[in-house]
Order: structure tokens, then sequence, then C-alpha cells
């Protein structure tokens, strides 16, 4: 397998061993809905411009996905206490089981990624991939 191919097979059997182990498709998850359960548990005072930044989508895309998580009962909204036109996002309790789950699962999965590697492997696994990524943020293809 060439690089591009390796990147796309290990990218796609993590999205595949996460859907699986949280019954995603039971649930109506998909990788936005992840990240989305991420970025607003570790923000305090989320709003869904918050996401957008966060996430780097435009804002229809978020809205719609923060309509859909919350008619899923996945997400609460309050007013801000500060800006009375701006919506505090949190995650409901089902929201949180949800997320934990997926941190737990995570980790696992992580671990088994890990496996047979040595930390000098994975330190250079760490900085070349963080080459990469920068390289590919450094560079425009229009």
């Amino acid at each position: 397998m060439n690089l591009r191919e390796n990147i796309f097979a290990l990218a796609q059997a993590y999205r595949m061993h996460i859907k699986e182990a949280v019954n995603a498709n039971e649930l109506g998850l998909n990788g936005m809905h992840v990240r989305c359960l991420h970025a607003i548990a570790n923000c305090p005072q989320c709003t869904a411009n918050a996401i957008v930044n966060q996430l780097g989508r435009d804002k229809a895309q978020i809205a719609r996905l923060i309509k859909d998580m919350l008619d899923k009962g996945w997400l609460e909204k309050h007013a801000s206490e500060f800006d009375k036109r701006s919506q505090i996002l949190s995650l409901s309790s089902s929201g949180k089981q949800i997320q934990q789950q997926l941190v737990k699962l995570e980790k696992q999965l992580e671990q088994s990624f890990k496996s047979g590697l040595t930390t000098q492997e994975l330190d250079e696994f760490s900085r070349i991939s963080s080459k990469m990524l920068a390289n590919l943020t450094e560079h425009s293809w229009e």
C-alpha cells in the first residue's frame, strides 16, 4: 500500500471500530456528531459559533447538526447569562452518557493501535503525522 492508501485505511478502520463499538447506526451517530459531542463537552459556555470555529465547518452545517442533536435529546440549550441573544449548548444526560462511552472506546481503540509499537515508533509517527498535517494546512490547492 502507498501512503495515501495507508492513511485512508487507518482512518476508515478507526471510524468503523468506533461506530461498531457504540452501535452508531442504531443511535444515528456519525463522525460529525462525535466531533460535536467532544467539542461541547470540552467547551464551557459553548455556543454554535464556538463549534463552527473549533470544527472548521460552515454555520449552516453546524446549525443542522445542532438541531439534529437537540431532536435526538443529546443536547440542551439555554440563553446565555451574558448575552440573551446567544444560546449556550450543553450535553444532556444521554449526550453525556454517549460522550463518556466514546471517550472510553477511543482510549481502548488507541491502545489497540499502539499494540506492538515502541515508544520511539509512536513518537516518530506523531512527529511525522503532525508535519504532514501542517503541510496540508500551509498549502493552498487552488
